[in-house]
């Protein structure tokens, strides 16, 4: 007879992938890694893009770093079988170049590495989403003839008839129909990888990842798919494989255009989409000292056009971006993005290494960091310890009733702060950075009138006028969340009490207005990142950006980079990300 707790761990497996769509993923949040980077490595050369030795049984190690922060999913890179050897991008340590996907990457460890990797997190109440890679198979040979099929990645390509490809086309964005059919890397120059694009919509390419993938998920315990270059591949084919894995599925939808990536979420769709346009307005705003109404503007654009927002992954980076750090050097500014992605709903997404103050960047190699090699993944910095709180915080009022069901509405907002109003909780935000104090007054708060509040960041108090208003003062740039004082003293948050009492009542007239139209918050509509451009906007890396302190001040200084346009072949944009820059591909 097997002993009890592998019957118990077996147990575990089954019913957790089982259970694990998007009702057990809402409320959660995900630590993403890059297995090559994230534990178990040596030295490690970003510039030579070579596998630095990370691995599944590593990261078993260091679940307490990450469940310490309060985090209950991990996702992880892609398990499939790679290309091996060296190319002009380097080797396939990210995972993204796929040969075979119903085989094991033997760098990142054994299928019982794999095996254990999964129950581990299941022993602990997590949950294991892996990043799948089937939009196409990399080969350094571009052509889809069936000898060059045969012979590409040492013979090990899962497909290997040419009816199974598309034929081999640069991207015109815009166009849903070249997005899906044509190369997002057609592999141009020797010695180049370059993405073989799979027809996933024919029945002999599709049948056979639809019967493949629900033993993968039973074999492995996997509990969700984190679907690369969603908007790459059809929606019905993406529907009926996430149908025959049974578990919850999330899609790269790359771009700042929300209704476009919301159309890849429904009953004929996916569960689920990274918020892209939410981040773009995060890293805008706290990135780039940019104007508040940068951001309300996808706050708004998210509420019109996503079906369900409670599922949707709210992130600021990712392996394919520049990390948040590397555009500012302000710590309350990322401290704000960091609180406003959080709090805002859905699914936060956090890229290993933020929790770590990790400013490399901005693009692949070097915002794929080992991690290994900074601060012995210390547990007693502010962001790790503030991400700890933040989580805390969800927790606590995902327990209470219906915080995990909705997310935040502006309830005011100008060119420097937004109030968010989320289930019991205000949030409040500002942009005027590191050594910036002041008040700002939130009008007609869902508190009601004389109400006593309490910060659950610093536990300052405070208590709403007669017109359920309530006036704030920021010290340090720093942001709040507000709760009523008995919510906070039943979750045990800040002993009860709080510290001395900083945001008086106030009376109508002390509430701040706008000085000049120019401050009221009008929508900026994208102007120039078209539909599927995954790079989306262009970011300046450490903007020169020096806040006001005052109110009523009409504008800030600011600095911030014109927006990319796009080529009008609509490929070299996206054939760098994945290539020049990424590497990812």
């Amino acid at each position: 007879m097997a002993p009890f707790g592998k019957l118990l761990s077996f147990f575990s497996l089954a019913v957790l992938a089982q259970a694990a769509n998007k009702d057990q993923w809402r409320g959660r949040s995900i630590y993403q890694l890059l297995t090559d980077r994230f534990a178990g490595g040596g030295q490690c050369d970003l510039g030579s893009r070579n596998y630095c030795g990370g691995n599944w049984r590593a990261i078993i190690d260091k679940v307490d770093y990450i469940q310490g922060m309060g985090f209950d999913a991990i996702w992880i890179s892609p398990t499939a079988l790679n290309i091996e050897g060296y190319s002009r991008w380097g080797e396939a340590y990210h995972g993204y170049w796929t040969a075979d996907p119903t085989r094991l990457n033997p760098h990142f460890g054994t299928a019982d590495d794999l095996k254990a990797l999964s129950s581990a997190l299941h022993s602990r109440g997590m949950h294991l989403m892996v990043d799948i890679a089937i939009n196409a198979l990399a080969s350094t040979n571009p052509s889809i003839e069936a000898s060059a099929l045969a012979s590409a990645a040492q013979g090990n390509f899962l497909f290997k008839d040419p009816a199974n490809f598309h034929k081999r086309c640069g991207i015109q964005w815009e166009n849903r129909t070249s997005e899906e059919y044509c190369w997002l890397v057609p592999g141009h120059e020797e010695n180049e990888v370059a993405l073989l694009d799979l027809a996933t919509e024919t029945p002999a390419v599709a049948n056979k990842l639809i019967q493949w993938v629900p033993g993968y998920v039973k074999e492995y315990g996997i509990d969700g798919f984190r679907i690369d270059a969603s908007k790459h591949m059809g929606k019905k084919f993406q529907h009926d494989f996430c149908k025959a894995a049974g578990i919850f599925c999330i899609g790269e939808v790359a771009g700042d255009n929300t209704q476009y990536a919301a159309s890849y979420q429904g009953t004929d769709g996916i569960d689920s989409v990274f918020g892209f346009g939410l981040m773009y307005g995060f890293n805008y705003v706290f990135g780039n000292g940019d104007r508040m109404d940068r951001l309300t503007h996808y706050i708004d654009g998210a509420a019109r056009s996503y079906p369900d927002q409670t599922v949707i992954g709210s992130f600021l980076d990712n392996q394919d971006l520049p990390r948040i750090n590397s555009r500012t050097g302000d710590k309350s500014r990322i401290y704000n993005a960091i609180v406003g992605s959080f709090m805002w709903g859905g699914i936060p997404t956090v890229y290993y290494g933020l929790e770590q103050d990790i400013a490399d960047g901005p693009y692949d190699p070097n915002n794929r960091e080992a991690l290994w090699n900074y601060n012995n993944y210390a547990t007693n910095g502010d962001t790790y310890k503030r991400i700890a709180n933040l989580n805390k915080i969800r927790k606590y009022l995902g327990s209470r009733g219906n915080f995990h069901k909705a997310v935040a509405k502006r309830v005011s907002s100008n060119l420097y702060e937004a109030a968010l109003q989320r289930d019991e909780a205000l949030i409040v935000l500002t942009n005027r950075g590191d050594g910036a104090n002041g008040q700002w007054t939130v009008p007609n708060t869902h508190f009601g009138k004389n109400v006593n509040v309490v910060d659950l960041l610093s536990c300052v108090k405070g208590k709403t006028d007669v017109n359920a208003a309530l006036k704030v003062t920021y010290k340090s740039g720093f942001p709040f969340v507000w709760v009523k004082a008995e919510i906070a003293s039943a979750g045990g948050f800040c002993g009860g009490a709080g510290q001395a009492l900083v945001a008086d009542p106030v009376s109508a007239d002390d509430i701040v207005e706008p000085t000049s139209t120019e401050e009221e918050d009008t929508p900026i509509a994208p102007t120039s990142v078209a539909v599927g451009d995954e790079n989306g906007p262009t970011f300046i890396t450490n903007p020169d950006v020096t806040a006001t302190s005052s109110a009523s001040s009409t504008d800030a200084t600011s600095s911030t980079g014109s927006e990319g346009q796009n080529s009008s072949s609509g490929t070299c944009k996206r054939s760098r990300k994945r290539s020049d820059v990424a590497g990812k591909r």
